[in-house]
């Protein structure tokens, strides 16, 4: 009883230790979204694991899961998209595939499958560079890089523009398939290559130029290289564990000053961005951190620390784990891939809090079997505000699993309709162009006795940038040009109801 006792404690201080943050980042959030319950890891009690039973979803079909009470949809189908090589599944945990505003997902695969965001529908076969990753900014676009070529690559017309040509390099390589943009669109972090010699590259898309070069010519094992979400940082990381020079991981500045070691082992894992609004890095331990009841850490990318997120008798093994979820930092999603004879997290789908607070979101269990190989790893990757899940699953039907890869699923956690703090609103009574903008937007309400009476903007970390009373106007203009490039969430008060948008600067 005492221990009981003490365990509840101990989420509620957690809980309330967190929730300053966590009000912030949430309180603006633009469809109220809801997540499952927060648990204390350490109060969970893992149940043995049950494979499904009944006949294997059809494509499209729903069904509702047990553990959260989520609705999973079978998103494709070799028969139906023709093919049953990769572009049946997503490419890697760390690949966002939904588009910047949630409209379109892409798959894997040259060309890749589109699909309807909203309703999972195939829509059209596209041709996309290599290493084809969605803008963040902006919901048509991707980046790539084919040859020695950067290009932005428009979805909707399949068509592509150069921004750059790295003529010193035989080819370029987008951070050899784990790289990722920062989340304003601004740095991107590439890899230069003649024959076995590699250079790594900060380029800043914005202003078309090289930040940072660093030659490492052909030593040491390279695994990945990537700017972090927030920009500031660029970070490498060797297959090689120690701390040696082509060893663990490091981060410098973009200019690749001041170099950082952040870990001796490196595993599988994504940089993202935690409690505290810091660039880090979250991944399994190796094992020297379970000989310390430590399973996943987070790192932070300054040299400032190392945090262990789960700590649980008996541990987790391996998997994969996604920070894709840029509107809802402080978190990442993790799927648990390890063998089924092991109760922990068995080929489970959860979120885990980016702090010391032990508090996790429990969401499905994947059903994937990897026996077949890495093709056939769930790899969980969270939509950008983490309320929606793609994963890969063969649902241990043997069928599937003479495929060489298994189709992709979704996982939609219930979503209220109105906003945070929202009453009833009419409908399209707030108007807020144009969106994206450059500098200015307006705002504008319509409807009998409908005015603003307050405005506030965030940033995706939930900082507070503007919160103004405002006297029953039915237009204003917000001037975010000292602002930088990326995305804000607008509140805007009618008549002491509360409306929330994303908006983009460009």
């Amino acid at each position: 009883m005492k221990k009981i006792l003490l365990n509840k404690f101990l989420l509620n201080r957690n809980l309330a230790k967190a929730s300053l943050f966590t009000f912030l980042a949430f309180n603006a959030n633009v469809n109220a979204q809801n997540y499952p319950e927060r648990v204390l890891l350490s109060t969970v009690n893992y149940e043995s694991y049950e494979a499904p039973t009944g006949q294997f979803p059809e494509y499209l079909e729903s069904f509702t899961e047990d553990l959260s009470g989520s609705t999973i949809t079978r998103i494709s189908d070799k028969n139906v998209f023709g093919t049953s090589s990769i572009r049946v599944r997503h490419n890697y945990a760390k690949d966002q595939t939904w588009n910047s505003d949630g409209s379109l997902i892409k798959l894997a695969g040259y060309p890749a499958a589109i699909l309807d965001g909203e309703t999972f529908d195939f829509l059209y076969w596209r041709d996309i560079p290599s290493y084809g990753r969605w803008a963040n900014t902006e919901p048509n676009y991707m980046y790539g890089t084919p040859g020695n070529q950067f290009v932005k690559f428009n979805v909707l017309n399949n068509t592509k523009v150069t921004l750059k040509t790295f003529s010193n390099y035989s080819s370029i390589d987008f951070g050899f398939g784990e790289g990722n943009q920062s989340n304003d669109d601004k740095y991107v972090g590439l890899i230069g290559k003649n024959g076995s010699e590699r250079t790594l590259i900060v380029y800043d898309i914005e202003a078309n130029q090289v930040v940072g070069t660093k030659y490492i010519g052909s030593s040491g094992d390279l695994d990945w290289f990537s700017v972090s979400q927030l920009g500031n940082f660029a970070v490498v990381s060797w297959r090689t564990d120690g701390s040696g020079p082509t060893a663990g991981l490091k981060s410098y500045s973009l200019n690749f000053d001041n170099e950082r070691h952040i870990n001796d082992v490196t595993t599988h894992g994504d940089l993202g961005i935690d409690a505290d609004g810091n660039d880090v890095m979250v991944a399994y331990e190796g094992p020297s951190g379970w000989d310390n009841d430590s399973y996943v850490f987070s790192a932070r990318l300054d040299g400032q620390g190392k945090t262990a997120l789960f700590q649980y008798p008996g541990g987790i093994w391996g998997g994969h784990i996604s920070c894709r979820n840029t509107d809802r930092p402080g978190w990442a999603y993790v799927s648990e891939q390890c063998c089924t004879s092991h109760d922990v997290a068995s080929r489970e789908i959860f979120a885990i809090k980016l702090d010391d607070s032990g508090i996790i979101e429990r969401y499905a269990k994947h059903h994937n079997d990897v026996a077949p190989g890495n093709g056939h790893s769930a790899m969980a990757v969270p939509n950008r505000n983490g309320t929606k899940i793609l994963f890969a699953s063969n649902w241990d039907e043997s069928s599937i699993m003479a495929d060489p890869n298994p189709p992709a699923w979704i996982l939609e956690f219930p979503q209220t309709q109105l906003g945070v703090g929202e009453n009833e609103i009419e409908d399209n009574a707030l108007t807020v162009y144009p969106n994206p903008t450059e500098n200015t937007v307006n705002i504008k309400v319509t409807g009998q006795n409908n005015s603003i009476t307050a405005i506030q903007l965030h940033d995706i970390l939930g900082r507070s940038l503007v919160n103004n009373v405002v006297n029953n106007e039915n237009t204003l203009s917000l001037d975010l040009s000292s602002y930088p490039k990326g995305v804000y969430l607008l509140s805007v008060n009618i008549n002491g109801k509360k409306q929330t948008k994303k908006i983009i600067r460009n």
